[in-house]
Parts: C-alpha cells; sequence; structure tokens
C-alpha cells in the first residue's frame, strides 16, 4: 500500500512477487488497483480465465409501485429520489446494499445484474498466477470490484496451495485500499523519501495502525538528504525493512514494461529483506 501514486507500489508488488517465485515459492499475485491496473505490464502471461463482474441494483418497477417514497428514505447514499409521479434511480451513487429493494412494501425495485468489469486470471510460469480486476469505463465505485477480485484471489490461493499471496492495493486511504488490506496478514507501505511522501504515507498507516495488522515500511528510489521518514518511523515504532536506492538504470526498465529483479542487486537484497521480515512476522515474531 502507500499513501500516494508513483511511489513504487507496483514495482515492489511485482519483484516480490516473482523473487519468491524465482526461490521456488508458489506465488498469486493480485492487482487491485482496479481502475489503473498495470502489474500486469510486466509479466509474460497467458489466459487462462475471464469473468464478468456483476453487482444487482435496483430497477424501479412503475407498475408495482405504489408512489409512497419510503425508498428515498432507505437509502443512505441518495441514489433514489421519489417523486411524486415516479421514481428515479441513480445507479453511479448505487452501494448495492439491498436496503430499498428488501424493504420497499410493494417490491417494486428487484435487483438486477449489472456488469461492472472484469476479473481475469494469467498463468505466468510453474510458480506464479496473475490475477487482476479492470473496472469498466464509466463505473464509479471501485471498491465493490476490488473486493471481488481479492475474494477470487484468496479462493484460488487456498485451492491451490498458494505460500505468497501479494495484493497491489490502490494508492490513497479511500474504500478501495481498505478492501485490498482488510484480510491480509501483513502491510507492506510503500514510500519515497519527500515530504509528499512521508505525508501521504502517514495517512495510510493511520488506516492500517488501526486495523492492528503488522505494518512496515519500504523506502523507494532512496537517496540522501531528507531524513522525514527514519524521523516518523522512529515515533511511530514502525520498522524500515528495506530501502530500494534510487536507480536510472532500474527507472529505465520500468518505463518499457520490465523489472529485472536479478540484473539489480540493490533490489534483490531488497526483496530479500521484505521476505524475511515477512517470515518473522507469520511465525508469530515481533517486527
Amino acid at each position: 500500500m502507500s499513501g500516494k501514486g508513483g511511489v513504487g507500489k507496483t514495482t515492489v508488488a511485482v519483484s516480490f512477487a516473482t523473487h519468491m517465485a524465482r526461490r521456488g515459492g508458489k506465488v498469486l499475485l493480485a492487482d487491485l488497483d482496479v481502475e489503473e491496473p498495470n502489474a500486469g505490464l510486466f509479466l509474460e502471461k497467458q489466459l487462462i480465465d475471464s469473468a464478468d463482474a456483476v453487482v444487482y441494483r435496483p430497477q424501479w418497477k412503475e407498475d408495482l409501485c405504489i408512489l409512497c417514497g419510503k425508498c428515498q428514505g432507505f437509502c443512505a447514499f441518495n441514489a433514489i429520489a421519489a417523486l411524486p409521479k415516479y421514481v428515479i434511480v441513480f445507479p453511479e451513487l448505487c452501494h448495492s446494499c439491498y436496503a430499498c429493494s428488501e424493504l420497499c412494501p410493494a417490491s417494486a425495485l428487484p435487483m438486477i445484474p449489472v456488469r461492472i468489469g472484469q476479473i481475469q486470471q494469467y498463468s505466468v510460469n510453474e510458480h506464479l498466477v496473475f490475477i487482476e480486476g479492470r473496472l469498466d469505463i464509466g463505473q464509479e465505485i471501485a471498491s465493490i470490484l476490488v473486493r471481488q477480485t481479492r475474494d477470487k484471489a484468496l479462493q484460488e490461493a487456498q485451492a491451490a496451495g498458494m505460500q505468497w499471496l501479494v495484493f497491489d492495493a490502490a494508492p490513497g486511504t479511500a474504500c478501495a485500499s481498505r478492501e485490498a488490506m482488510i484480510k491480509s496478514d501483513a502491510v507492506i507501505l510503500v514510500t519515497e523519501p519527500t515530504p509528499f511522501g512521508l505525508h501521504d504515507m502517514s495517512l495510510a498507516f493511520r488506516m492500517v495502525k488501526a486495523s492492528g495488522k503488522p505494518c512496515a515500511i519500504v523506502v523507494n528510489k532512496d537517496s540522501p538528504g531528507y531524513a522525514g521518514i527514519e524521523q516518523f518511523a522512529r515515533e511511530e515504532q514502525v520498522p524500515i525493512i528495506a530501502r530500494i536506492p534510487y536507480n536510472s538504470e532500474l527507472a529505465q526498465s520500468y518505463s518499457v514494461g520490465s523489472i529485472p529483479t536479478g540484473a539489480f542487486p540493490a533490489l534483490e537484497d531488497a526483496l530479500s529483506r521484505i521476505a524475511s521480515w515477512l517470515l518473522e512476522v507469520s511465525t508469530g515474531g515481533q517486527p
């Protein structure tokens, strides 16, 4: 996770997944940034499954409606306007909570399936599987697809006996990021050594701290001259488990869709440190 975009979440997620797969682990990588999924750009993969993601939204049945107006009061998201002679449903605001449909005294708002995107599964190699959610253009609520993609990844990982399940979350601290975090065992916050990186990471850290999950920091594009990340880590007692130095060759490789982890010893070392911390956490050790 991170507070802001562009700090290197995908770099760390893809690099870690391929690193552990290369070491013989069974890994599933899931891109949960469903509005802008890009982890798949760095993988040579073969599509093995694709399914539409749907939600259920109310559809007004004029012939059943008694125009009581109660549905508008039931909706916490202002997705329904009850007018004197008809009811308007705003699908962009609907959170599929079923309240209006279940509580309508005339059963005039049945829930119907609506496609919001796709969930695709790929094979990368015998050790690595990749899953991504991709939100359709024009859809407003990403968190529902994040949840469905996350749960699909969990099911596949459990069925295949995966040792590692890596979630690449959306930036920020909104519902989509929370959905990516909520069923994880540990959280790695990726940041950069700048005031902007610190500010936004601190917001994400508050959300993770409230969850009670083990948390650690990885500093990407590390360079001397800014000590704000270190001060924050000391004050909050959260470990900085790895640093990935800024490297123009790595940046150039990334820009053309390649992250050759084996070619950059500093990145390889950082990934090994991340794995060590996660293994310590998984066995009950104190970070």
